[in-house]
């Protein structure tokens, strides 16, 4: 007799069976950490954003402001300079699901501004919140400019 060497179907759908079941279970703490890691990096982006936008203003000895636009899920870096362009324009992640701030309204933006000695005009925070219900919240330190961001 010959062996023959393979599966039976029966081996088959037992072996897929098994995948399934273990797919079942990975899938929820795979799609968690994946918005977790949306979230946090989207948040550190913005604290990045916000810092160099101090040091722009530092650097080039002219007011900068910080954009965040709610309605539009997006925020922009520019001088206060009105003829200079927009230097930096970024669009939220469709995972962030809600967005809010206590910076002052200026027109359709929330405007964080810092002055040429790297001072904020105002103090205020940024609450970021995903589509699973976490929040981060990113605070800007009046006088010094800090901005840290709270779990």
């Amino acid at each position: 007799m010959i062996e023959e060497k393979g599966l039976t179907l029966i081996e088959l759908i037992c072996a897929i069976a098994i995948l399934g079941i273990l797919l079942v279970v990975a899938v929820p703490s795979i799609t968690d950490s994946i918005d977790k890691w949306i979230l946090e990096s989207t948040a550190r982006q913005i604290v990045e954003d916000i810092r160099w936008t101090q040091h722009l203003a530092i650097t080039k000895g002219v007011t900068h402001n910080f954009d965040l636009n709610i309605t539009n899920r997006s925020y922009r870096i520019r001088s206060a300079v009105i003829q200079e362009p927009t230097i930096k324009s970024v669009k939220f992640n469709s995972t962030i699901a809600n967005i809010s701030s206590s910076f002052r309204n200026h027109g359709s933006y929330k405007r964080l501004s810092f002055a040429t000695t790297g001072n904020p005009s105002q103090t205020g925070s940024i609450v970021l919140t995903s589509k699973k219900g976490r929040e981060l919240t990113i605070t800007v330190a009046v006088g010094t400019g800090r901005v840290t961001i709270k779990y």
